[in-house]
């Protein structure tokens, strides 16, 4: 940890490090694999646009309800990448008045040596945590968890 003690670890700050190291090297392996310059064509903040896109497209405000953002960051997002030539919006074929957003070609090969380069990094970590004494699944306890969790009613704010 970079000679710094960390006087409280949470899980939570433990996930969210975690999870800033694997998006950083998902970065600098596409860049590696010839998506030159990543941090100006592609950031990890458009990861959870990736993340949430059906393969047949989706519907702008899923992808934002999807993941967690306003509908105007979500069609920003969507500007930048379709201006990149990653995503393009088609009209939804089962309502005429709605635009489905859908990756381009460029848009599929980018996704396609991401998926790859994400199980390389996830295999790698997964070698980590057995090494750290983790013997579960981890995917499979944290999507399980994940699913407990969404059907449990939301706490109030007071």
């Amino acid at each position: 940890m970079s000679g710094q003690r960390i006087r409280y670890p949470t899980t939570t700050m433990l996930l969210r490090r975690t999870t800033q190291r694997m998006v950083s090297d998902l970065m600098a392996r596409l860049e590696a694999a010839g998506y030159s310059n990543m941090s100006s064509n592609i950031s990890p903040t458009f990861h959870t646009l990736f993340e949430n896109l059906d393969r047949e497209g989706t519907r702008l405000t899923e992808l934002a309800a999807r993941s967690g953002m306003t509908h105007q960051s979500m069609s920003e997002l969507v500007a930048i990448l379709e201006g990149r030539g990653y995503l393009e919006r088609r009209p939804d074929p089962s309502d005429a008045r709605a635009r489905l957003v859908c990756l381009t070609p460029e848009g599929k090969k980018l996704a396609r040596i991401a998926r790859a380069e994400i199980a390389a990094i996830e295999a790698e970590w997964t070698q980590r945590w057995r090494r750290a004494g983790m013997t579960a699944d981890l995917p499979r306890v944290l999507e399980s968890a994940l699913a407990e969790a969404e059907q449990a009613p939301q706490p109030s704010v007071k």
